[in-house]
């Protein structure tokens, strides 16, 4: 790719890479493992780091790549600007691609003792570097970002970006404690002689990568563009802003649990050490606190983005002013959308993505229900993974649908019927992979956890073959029935 359509189409490689992340060591590694309990076998000492790298794949390639490769496009021109010194974007792209392909290979190999104890120290290094790649490209990325804010017109009340700027300000800041948090954990974990992330920076880093970057980004995405795809009526701009302060205040207390034993871990004392349980045991009210104040922040607004059209559409008082002489000249858009189909039913996907995230808030609250009653227990793994696979992945593949193939001036998908399929598969996975955490320990539970990693890899898999397909393809093409993917198949 040369540099002119590296300024031209930013978002292209990271959308490949995110793809490539996703397919191998992402949903991949997830099919492997859940595949291997399915059949039986039982995990090895290498289980934890498989399962790690498995996760950062996952937040940090899949999700983080293509937040990236979309928000490297669209946001700078929020600001009324294209992206600065975007002569930096392919060495910003090459650590970090270098730096996550590294992790994910390096982690799992250390802990496998990948040609014996001789090559441990080499492994290790490998792991440090890949840290230390993925920091060098976050650190280029975010000088290109200060660099455009600088240039960016000023912020106003009346700009594109004014109500959603505190929300895209909390997902830059977690974004980058991320990184740097996974970069101390595995520093401390090499020095310890371990393969693993100790509990503490695991925690924080998750949390950090769904509440403080995924979460946020959604509501960045969702605000400024639902409304124009979906003909919805717009969130209030001044509530906003007050949601991401509730929210960020929230989000601070959940991570608070985390921190004390991560502190007590890196500056050890006496002193401190005796205190860690007195310590955690008053911050976990306060994390009940900062869950509560988070979640609703989440369900207010899906409230206020009216995917249940309880408000006029935006475009409801514009009626008046169309020409009726040039409808004839107009292709026929879709009841309630702006678009002919030309980017399948992309709306099913996002609907489905938004339910599973209010189905997070439920399983969340009944957790802090449960933390302080014990009436009954939610597991994290259950929330965690309606959030990752049910919302995360849904969310990407109905917004990647739908911007995608502008982004790349594309008059749409090559395939639009596929995104009906990519719904019904990426809905089976999710489904398959969170109600068994209902009941961990039944047999059949083994079983879907099996399928739902089959249907997850197929769910990327069908994704990628449509963007790489409608990217390659000549703007000119009109989209094509699935008829015709059958009949070369």
């Amino acid at each position: 790719m040369n540099l002119a359509n590296w300024f031209k189409h930013p978002h292209e490689p990271f959308i490949y890479a995110a793809l490539t992340v996703a397919l191998t060591a992402g949903f991949g590694y997830g099919a492997f493992m859940v595949g291997t309990l399915a059949m039986g076998l039982i995990p090895g000492t290498w289980w934890g780091a498989l399962v790690q790298a498995h996760g950062h794949a996952q937040l940090f390639g899949w999700m983080g790549l293509f937040i990236l490769g979309m928000g490297l496009y669209f946001l700078p021109r929020l600001r009324g600007v294209p992206l600065q010194s975007a002569t930096r974007m392919p060495l910003a792209f090459g650590l970090l691609g270098a730096g996550i392909g590294l992790r994910v290979l390096a982690q799992p190999l250390l802990a496998w003792n990948f040609f014996g104890a001789t090559a441990l120290p080499f492994w290790q290094i490998l792991w440090l570097v890949s840290a230390a790649l993925e920091l060098a490209g976050i650190f280029v990325l975010g000088s290109m970002l200060v660099t455009s804010h600088r240039a960016a017109k000023p912020l106003i009340p009346t700009s594109p970006a004014y109500p959603i700027e505190p929300f895209l300000r909390i997902a830059v800041l977690s974004f980058s404690l991320a990184f740097l948090l996974n970069g101390l954990g595995i520093g401390y974990a090499v020095a310890q002689g371990k393969s693993t992330l100790a509990t503490p920076f695991e925690n924080l880093i998750i949390t950090l990568m769904f509440y403080g970057v995924a979460v946020p980004m959604a509501i960045v995405f969702g605000t400024r563009t639902l409304p124009l795809f979906m003909r919805l009526a717009p969130p209030p701009r001044e509530s906003l802003r007050l949601l991401a302060r509730v929210y960020s205040v929230g989000l601070l207390l959940v991570l608070l649990p985390s921190l004390v034993p991560l502190t007590a871990m890196l500056f050890p004392s006496t002193l401190f050490q005796n205190r860690v349980a007195e310590i955690s045991a008053a911050l976990n009210l306060l994390w009940g606190i900062g869950s509560l104040a988070l979640n609703l922040c989440i369900l207010i607004f899906l409230w206020q983005l009216d995917l249940l059209r309880r408000r006029s559409s935006w475009v409801a008082n514009r009626a008046a002013n169309t020409r009726p002489e040039l409808d004839v000249l107009r292709k026929p858009t879709r009841a309630n959308y702006p678009d002919s189909g030309e980017y399948g039913r992309f709306e099913l996907l996002i609907y489905a993505a938004f339910a599973w995230l209010g189905l997070t808030v439920v399983l969340n609250l009944a957790r802090v229900l449960g933390e302080f009653t014990d009436w009954f227990r939610v597991s994290p793994d259950t929330a965690r993974h309606a959030l990752a696979v049910g919302f995360v992945t849904l969310l990407i593949c109905g917004m990647a649908a739908r911007m995608v193939p502008g982004f790349s001036h594309k008059k749409g998908l090559v395939y639009p019927q596929l995104v009906a399929v990519i719904f019904v598969v990426g809905n089976l996975a999710a489904l398959l992979r969170v109600i068994p955490t209902l009941f961990p320990n039944s047999e059949i539970a083994l079983t879907l956890w099996g399928l739902s990693g089959i249907f997850g890899w197929m769910t990327i898999a069908l994704l990628a073959f449509n963007l790489v397909t409608t990217i390659r393809s000549n703007p000119a093409e009109s989209p094509l029935p699935l008829s015709n993917l059958l009949h070369r198949g």
